[in-house]
């Protein structure tokens, strides 16, 4: 073996290595969120069924790839170990004697809400019409004043949250206010409106979805309407939980995102749209797959299971979408050129300016 081979090798086994390491982040991070629920429910710790079924899993899994069943016992008790240390430590409250109140907290994103803050000691009310939440106050209307809520978040669907944002504002509420939204243009002149009024009101978009454990090493962005402080209140928020916080315009917001989700949305359909035109079956398929297509299918596959409303909404409501497709459009036409060209220089050339493009950091 030369050693051009052996350094090629060791930099897979790094990458492997730095992959393991990320994982076991993650799997720490949920465990620290199941420890913050134990405490707030009045739940044991120690799950003594439960952390036999984890090593029987994982021995079951290790068996299954051609391993000695002992490595799957072995990690799985190291994790199990982990995971009780981390749900043991004492876990700050920075939220204590501090009131919320979540509007369409019943959806997916609002339930994730009421977690986080009432994780972190704040005590929770929920304001949802189209859904109750087990485990919290639900309040049947919205109070006339709102005074007494430090926190109002608006975790409302993306079609009903200009009228559940503009039925807070309306009650001039006195603590810090925003919304959780991922289209920013069909309810910007409220925000900046309240804004002018010298409420405390500011714009969030958390950079992932509900299955998230915490913002832990997650961007958040907060949209700037013309409120400082509430900038800088959601800003503290989301930092102190370990959260990547970028701040924007209100109005460059959507534009960004037309690119970094629609784009990506739209890509991602068209990779599995394809496959069912051609009438390829996934099986035959995956059953030669290699590392592209493998990635590909997972994400499409992930993409199937979201709300069709949500990814909808996030194309329709953006009013830069028009201009993305006619880019995307005018792109692959580029594509379908040089793909038929016998000639590789044109398809090299697309090659070169997209390698010139993504390795500017």
């Amino acid at each position: 073996m030369t050693r051009r081979e052996l350094e090629a090798l060791r930099e897979e086994i790094r990458r492997i290595d730095r992959d393991l390491v990320e994982l076991i982040f993650r799997r720490q991070e949920v465990s620290d969120e199941i420890g913050r629920v134990k405490s707030k429910d009045g739940l044991v710790i120690k799950d003594d069924a439960r952390e036999r079924f984890v090593v029987r899993e994982c021995e079951n899994t290790a068996k299954a790839l051609g391993m000695a069943p002992e490595i799957g016992r072995r990690y799985a008790r190291l994790m199990i170990s982990l995971s009780v240390s981390e749900q043991r430590s004492k876990k700050p409250r920075p939220l204590k004697d501090r009131r919320a109140l979540v509007v369409g907290g019943g959806g997916r994103m609002g339930e994730w809400t009421c977690r986080i803050l009432s994780t972190r000691g704040a005590e929770v009310d929920v304001f949802d019409p189209r859904k109750r939440l087990e485990g919290y106050r639900n309040l049947k209307k919205l109070p006339a004043s709102l005074q007494q809520f430090d926190i109002i978040v608006i975790a409302s669907p993306l079609g009903a949250c200009p009228d559940d944002l503009g039925a807070v504002l309306d009650r001039r509420p006195g603590g810090l206010v925003f919304d959780l939204c991922s289209m920013k243009s069909h309810m910007a002149a409220k925000l900046h409106a309240a804004a002018a009024r010298g409420l405390l009101v500011t714009s969030v978009h958390p950079m992932f979805g509900p299955n998230a454990a915490s913002p832990r090493a997650r961007t958040v962005v907060v949209c700037r309407c013309g409120s400082p402080e509430a900038d800088r209140m959601a800003s503290e928020l989301f930092s102190s939980e370990g959260a990547d916080v970028s701040t924007v315009d209100l109005e460059a917001h959507d534009e960004l995102m037309a690119y970094v989700l629609g784009l990506s949305h739209l890509c991602t359909l068209l990779f599995s749209g394809t496959l069912v035109r051609a009438g390829k079956a996934p099986e035959d398929l995956r059953a030669v797959q290699g590392t592209s297509f493998s990635k590909l299918y997972r994400m499409a596959l992930e993409l199937s299971n979201e709300s069709r409303r949500v990814y909808h909404d996030i194309q329709a409501l953006n009013p830069n979408t028009r201009r993305l497709v006619a880019t995307m459009e005018e792109v692959l036409r580029g594509l379908r050129k040089a793909a038929l060209d016998s000639d590789p220089d044109r398809f090299r050339h697309i090659m070169d300016a997209n390698k010139r493009y993504l390795e500017v950091s």
